[in-house]
């Protein structure tokens, strides 16, 4: 029987085991810490669950192979994605994605007006600074978007974030519907109280999971890992972890911005009203958003719990939106032998959601 090897049990690992597994190998996990599923996995804070950062299930709209695979292990269900903005200078809560309907609420909407009459061609943008001037003017860029890019990424200037894609739920300016990404994804969420904590068990079935621990060396070109005092190989080897690590920082260490997260139990049964659950914050206090968790969990009670997020480099959670890094990772993933994978959001260094590593996975190994 062929060998799979793994590092690294989150989401992305998970599904590889899965999905390798079900190609007729025998799959090893190793996972540094003591529980599978990473920063998807459900917690529990005085009978609240909570994951270290909301993770709905997004699925582009008519993607039956996604969908569906989920369905096989989990029963979800959808939701509609609602996001709001403080803005601490009108003294005011708005839509976000900025919407145009509620431009007319603002005290100088007349400016707003004005600056969106005549704007530069967006696709002429250089930066994440003039992507979002261009698509929404300075006015609403510094109400909404300049110190809040600024503290979510820990810099001092926006405009050095040069790869801009990721930008803003799916459009600058919205009119019509004021859910997230209407039309254009599905969201869901399990309805299981522990969240996709039973689809990281059924994923590793069958499979060997050595927790608690982490690789100490690499030789990736020989698809060889030192653990434990021993080296482990694999026929097929996929990382979930930073693909610089595997080759011992040869181009230099890629950088990530983290999140502290605060929980906080409010004697309420719910805070944030219908139908938002984001709430985040563009000025200048230190945390970037307040999450509501029972409204995405669906957990009942008469009381609720928020976490708080705060940037930090305390761990990797988000890889930066510079094209000097992203080619850096590009380097490393393309030197890469056969049969030896980089997956995930640290994997591939790209903001991925879920459904994106469910078809990585899927077109990775459908010719093994």
């Amino acid at each position: 029987m062929k060998k799979a090897l793994i590092i690294g049990g989150g989401f992305a690992g998970c599904t590889a085991a899965n999905l390798l597994k079900q190609k007729g190998f025998s799959v090893t996990i190793i996972e540094k810490s003591d529980v599978l599923g990473g920063g998807c996995r459900t917690f529990f804070y005085y009978g609240h669950p909570y994951t270290y950062g909301p993770h709905h299930l997004l699925v582009d709209v008519g993607d039956i192979h996604v969908w569906n695979y989920m369905n096989k292990y989990l029963k979800l269900r959808e939701l509609k994605h609602y996001n709001m903005t403080f803005v601490g200078r009108d003294n005011a809560f708005y839509t976000y994605p900025i919407h145009k309907d509620e431009i007319e609420l603002m005290p100088d909407k007349e400016k707003v007006h004005e600056e969106l009459k005549d704007r530069p061609d967006v696709s002429t943008a250089r930066d994440f600074e003039e992507y979002w001037t261009y698509s929404v003017g300075e006015t609403l860029y510094d109400k909404f978007i300049n110190t809040y890019s600024k503290k979510m990424w820990k810099i001092k200037n926006n405009k050095m974030l040069d790869e801009f894609t990721f930008s803003p739920k799916g459009v600058a300016l919205k009119t019509g519907s004021k859910a997230c990404f209407e039309g254009k994804k599905n969201v869901a969420y399990p309805t299981e109280v522990d969240g996709y904590n039973s689809y990281f068990e059924k994923c590793v079935e069958g499979c060997t999971v050595i927790f608690n621990t982490s690789v100490e060396k690499f030789d990736i070109q020989k698809k060889k890992v030192w653990v434990n005092n021993e080296w482990m190989t694999g026929d097929v080897v996929v990382s979930t972890i930073s693909p610089d690590m595997l080759f011992n920082y040869q181009y230099g260490e890629l950088p990530y911005i983290g999140r502290d997260f605060l929980k906080v139990i409010l004697p309420i049964e719910r805070i944030t009203p219908e139908p938002y659950y984001f709430i985040h914050y563009a000025n200048d206090e230190p945390y970037t958003r307040v999450f509501e968790y029972k409204l995405l969990t669906g957990y009942k009670s008469p009381h609720t719990l928020i976490i708080i997020e705060t940037p930090s480099f305390n761990n990797k959670l988000y890889p930066y939106p510079i094209m000097s890094e992203i080619n850096k990772a590009k380097k490393y993933i393309s030197e890469l032998p056969a049969t030896v994978f980089s997956i995930g959001r640290m994997g591939k260094y790209h903001y991925d959601n879920m459904d994106v590593v469910i078809k990585d996975c899927m077109r990775l190994f459908e010719q093994l």
